[in-house]
């Protein structure tokens, strides 16, 4: 049987009330104290093949690093392998490292999400370079029909 949906089986917010006090990992000492393990320990894990299969998939997604290494970290902190202010301070050495290994493996990638919303906008100068286009087609042949075309397009009046 597959194992249940893994946001059903996620502490609640006031669990910590009910339950013994320092029986969920995250109310434990962490794993990894200082910035240097911790790093390590980031490293380690994106060295093998198979995670670093699964972050150029991520990267081949338009996931921004930021977003990539802010998951990874607040899933550490849950499990108690350090704390929130070691991953804040190791959060710029997780993004270079996974920036690396997208440049060495050819994958285009995106710091932020303001990254990839700047990929998809058109700017404005093209935006008037268009019209531009157009009016001076329509003022060259102002007699030629424009094609109806899309969904709510209606036929020849």
């Amino acid at each position: 049987m597959a194992d249940p949906n893994p946001y059903l089986t996620a502490p609640i917010p006031g669990m910590s009330l009910t339950v013994e006090p320092g029986s969920v990992p995250w109310e434990q000492p962490p794993q990894f104290v200082t910035i240097d393990e911790v790093a390590q320990m980031y490293s380690e894990r994106m060295n093998n093949p198979e995670a670093i299969d699964d972050l150029m998939r991520l990267l081949e997604g338009n996931i921004p690093i930021a977003s990539i290494v802010n998951g990874m970290i607040t899933m550490s902190i849950m499990k108690g392998y350090h704390t929130v202010d070691t991953g804040f301070l190791v959060t710029p050495v997780i993004a270079e490292i996974i920036k690396t290994l997208a440049e060495l493996n050819d994958v285009p990638y995106h710091m932020t999400a303001e990254d990839v919303d700047k990929e998809k906008k058109v700017s404005p100068s093209v935006i008037r370079e268009l019209i531009k286009e157009a009016k001076s087609a329509i003022q060259k042949n102002p007699e030629a029909k424009i094609e109806r075309r899309g969904l709510m397009a209606r036929g020849e009046e």
